[in-house]
């Protein structure tokens, strides 16, 4: 049996990556700190040493070979598992919680969360390093897979196979109207009685979308015509609509701390409509230990009254 010996460096590995990602071998060079001719010397020789062309430089953007198709997923496996050793070098003794996390944070939650979680960290985890983006709950999945991300906070579950889920809190959903509204009448409201006539909606691609749209059973309603038709990418912008227009959007409670003098927050009547916010994760995590804290600091970042809302008193909703 012929016993293949294959020596890269996981310099050439991550370099392979940054042009997966960018498609393009200068945009790669520079998110690597490097020349372009450095970064496409060390694919080279890898790919001398592997005996395989890993892309296919005559496209634009590049593109993986087949054979770089293959390998693509086993290079980021190698790297992720590399990483542990940095990791544990970071961290020291366990239990030290001390090292560096990349979290993605769904847009409905990040306004009104990372205000509240940043004193939390500073105060009881002076170690812990957090560089935060911003991302819609697709792009979280994805940077999660991709190694780009160590973890997101976002609605769940998302029975994502590959993905570990830490549930934190829960949070009800609340209507906010004007003052003028039907629904500013009300105690509370039945969410079955909810109109698509004059909802304002987050766009294409939050999670949160498609749980207002399954609230209001929007697939049941067939032909619905709005004079004005508009989709927002923030909740602060639906809110100051109905606070300077009119009409009506949902809101997830932490949403409703402020809002605008014209507008008027109705809870539901039981079962009340709530979304399930965790953390999620790659299994296997090498850096479970950070991830754990930052959960704890989240829970001890939310209001009381968050901590103390069961499961059992909510109709949580999908994510999907």
């Amino acid at each position: 049996m012929v016993k293949l010996k294959v020596n890269f460096s996981l310099t050439q590995l991550e370099y392979v990556m940054a042009v997966h990602k960018y498609g393009h071998f200068a945009k790669a060079a520079e998110a690597c700190f490097v020349t372009q001719p450095t970064l496409s010397m060390q694919i080279q020789k890898l790919e001398d040493e592997l005996g395989v062309v890993i892309f296919d430089r005559t496209k634009k953007p590049i593109l993986l070979t087949d054979a770089g198709k293959k390998l693509i997923s086993q290079m980021q496996t190698v790297l992720f598992e590399a990483r542990k050793i940095e990791s544990i070098l970071l961290e020291g003794t366990k239990g030290s919680r001390k090292g560096i996390l990349t979290v993605g944070v769904i847009p409905t939650v990040a306004p009104y969360l990372l205000p509240r979680l940043l004193p939390v960290c500073v105060e009881t985890l002076p170690d812990l390093e957090l560089n935060i983006k911003e991302m819609q709950t697709d792009h979280i999945i994805e940077a999660l897979n991709k190694d780009e991300i160590d973890v997101g906070v976002l609605a769940t579950p998302t029975e994502v196979a590959t993905m570990f889920e830490y549930p934190l809190y829960y949070e009800p959903f609340y209507v906010l109207c004007d003052k003028n509204h039907d629904y500013a009448q009300q105690k509370k409201i039945k969410y079955q009685s909810l109109s698509m006539d004059d909802i304002w909606l987050l766009e294409e691609g939050h999670c949160l979308r498609n749980q207002v749209l399954d609230l209001c059973s929007v697939k049941k309603k067939k032909g619905i015509e709005r004079k004005y038709k508009f989709e927002s990418g923030s909740l602060e912008t639906l809110k100051n609509l109905v606070d300077l227009y009119g009409g009506y959007t949902l809101l997830p409670q932490l949403a409703t701390h402020t809002i605008g003098d014209r507008s008027h927050v109705v809870q539901f009547e039981r079962p009340i409509p709530a979304r399930e916010i965790g953390l999620v994760c790659r299994r296997e995590h090498y850096k479970s230990e950070l991830v754990e804290a930052l959960g704890e600091a989240i829970v001890k970042a939310i209001p009381e009254e968050l901590r103390k809302i069961k499961q059992k008193d909510l109709d949580v909703l999908p994510i999907t």
